[in-house]
């Protein structure tokens, strides 16, 4: 690791019950994740690590994190899930979540361009019109005050209500992730993340 977390990793023999719940709802779902999000001594880290420690908030939240990463994949696609993601992320300086999401965009297909780009704070100048959408839909969002109604109308014609709407709730769902990983100085777990 780069760094040391400002909060300890729990070892999986020394949970209780809210916290084993929630490790064990843990490994199922992201058991085909590509980043490292489980240590090798079966210790969990990124943003579950805050979510193990306060087990009856995390047994509640992550499922509702899974639930609105579903429906932003399924509603906007998952192209534009990831831009918005990382775009949030990018903004919120969240090392970690730059790390995650720039494995989860490749396995999307987005190209390393793209994601250099993005996690370097910069729009890329060769988005198609659905990719400038959300990154302008999460761009915005994450700067203070409400959006443009242009940005908003180009979410809406590229994604429908309902996708817009899905982006919406995955950009605040990651400004939260984002300072989760923030607060407690998540390291990233591998060299050229």
């Amino acid at each position: 690791m780069n760094v040391e977390t400002r909060l300890p990793y729990l070892k999986p023999t020394e949970l209780d019950s809210k916290q084993k719940a929630f490790y064990d709802l843990h490994l199922e779902s992201m058991k085909t994740m590509p980043y490292v999000w489980m240590l090798e001594n079966g210790e969990l880290n990124g943003p579950s690590n805050l979510l193990l420690h306060e087990a009856d908030i995390g047994n509640m939240l992550f499922p509702l994190n899974r639930a609105i990463i579903a429906n932003s994949v399924r509603s906007a696609g998952v192209i534009a899930h990831e831009i918005a993601v990382l775009v949030t992320v990018s903004a919120a300086k969240a090392q970690y979540g730059m790390y995650a999401h720039a494995k989860l965009a490749q396995a999307a297909g987005l190209s390393d361009d793209k994601i250099t780009t993005i996690t370097a704070g910069l729009r890329p100048n060769n988005l198609t019109r659905e990719e400038e959408a959300a990154y302008d839909l999460a761009y915005s969002l994450c700067l203070s005050g409400a959006i443009s109604g242009m940005v908003y109308d180009k979410a809406i014609a590229c994604f429908g209500g309902k996708g817009c709407a899905a982006l919406v709730l995955a950009v605040g769902m990651f400004k939260m992730i984002g300072t989760i990983l923030n607060a407690y100085n998540e390291p990233v777990p591998e060299y050229r993340a």
